[in-house]
């Protein structure tokens, strides 16, 4: 009360004020700089006192509180009411997926070209063309032509080729990905708002005892910026490690026993991808840290928000 007091004081006496422009060269009063440096520090005084005052003693009673906000959150983060806002971020999900999954169709098709079997002719000219294009461009490369646009003629059409054979390969791989998207839709939107719903206590508890964000000496309420790199390796590892353990079976289920369509073997192998789950932890966590900075939980570092605009 003390300092919205002294705050509305001084907001009155700069609404009274009478405003001079003066030219910056000009050498200020020294009485006025006196009188000035001697507001400024009365008033970081009494800034520093009322942060003392309401900031809390008992690391134990911090860490309950922290504890309780952040299972509080979270919980109205995955609630029914916020499924429509749930679903929008596993479309990023799915966008990440569907182009590491074009990825290993297109480029690792001559990886694995010895331990698959092709279903279609593309899908092995495809792997032939890519195993051989280095030798081909450098042996069109020591060519002689006639003029320089003939040789790069002959390197786009090469290139042309490789595309036109990765895009028929593609399209006849678009339903398959259409439906293992759908797939991951369904068993991650069940495991945000069910299992890991339902485990928030035990893993709110776990990530501010594990960060020991009540213990750095700087008491308070929220998680402060330079708590956040602590906060954030433990909340991560211990999302990841319960998404893994959550929807391993219910994926394999759904991928296997319960679809009504047979995935191919490299689809399967793909679902086991490490990356995807990277993706699914990092949309999901960046979306957990943007919506408790939002509530007021947690202070991040403006480096960190603008690194993950960017990206």
């Amino acid at each position: 009360m003390e300092l919205a007091a002294e705050a509305m004081r001084l907001r009155d006496e700069q609404l009274r004020a009478r405003v001079v422009y003066v030219d910056p060269q000009i050498e200020t009063n020294a009485e006025l700089d006196a009188i000035t440096a001697k507001v400024v520090a009365e008033l970081r005084e009494l800034q520093r006192v009322g942060m003392r005052a309401k900031t809390p003693e008992d690391p134990q009673q911090v860490e309950i509180e922290l504890i309780s906000s952040l299972r509080t959150l979270l919980e109205k983060m995955v609630s029914a009411r916020r499924e429509h806002f749930l679903r929008h971020k596993l479309e990023l999900i799915q966008r990440q997926v569907a182009k590491l999954f074009f990825s290993s169709e297109v480029k690792g098709a001559a990886e694995t070209a010895a331990d698959r079997t092709f279903q279609h002719p593309e899908e092995a000219f495809l792997a032939v063309i890519q195993k051989h294009a280095p030798s081909m461009r450098q042996q069109l490369g020591s060519f002689t032509y006639a003029e320089p646009a003939v040789k790069a003629g002959a390197l786009e059409r090469l290139e042309r080729i490789e595309k036109m054979l990765a895009a028929d390969v593609l399209a006849r791989s678009r339903p398959e990905l259409e439906r293992l998207l759908h797939v991951y839709r369904d068993v991650i939107l069940v495991y945000l708002m069910k299992d890991f719903r339902e485990s928030l206590g035990e893993f709110a508890w776990e990530v501010v005892r594990e960060s020991g964000a009540a213990r750095t000496g700087d008491l308070s309420y929220k998680i402060r910026e330079k708590q956040f790199p602590r906060f954030r390796a433990v909340f991560e590892e211990k999302f990841m490690a319960r998404l893994l353990q959550g929807i391993s079976e219910p994926l394999a289920r759904a991928l296997t026993e319960d679809s009504d369509y047979m995935f191919r073997g490299e689809t399967l192998a793909f679902a086991s991808d490490p990356r995807i789950y990277a993706e699914v932890c990092a949309v999901m966590c960046n979306t957990v840290y943007g919506y408790l900075h939002g509530e007021g939980y947690l202070d991040l570092p403006v480096s960190w928000q603008r690194e993950l605009y960017e990206d």
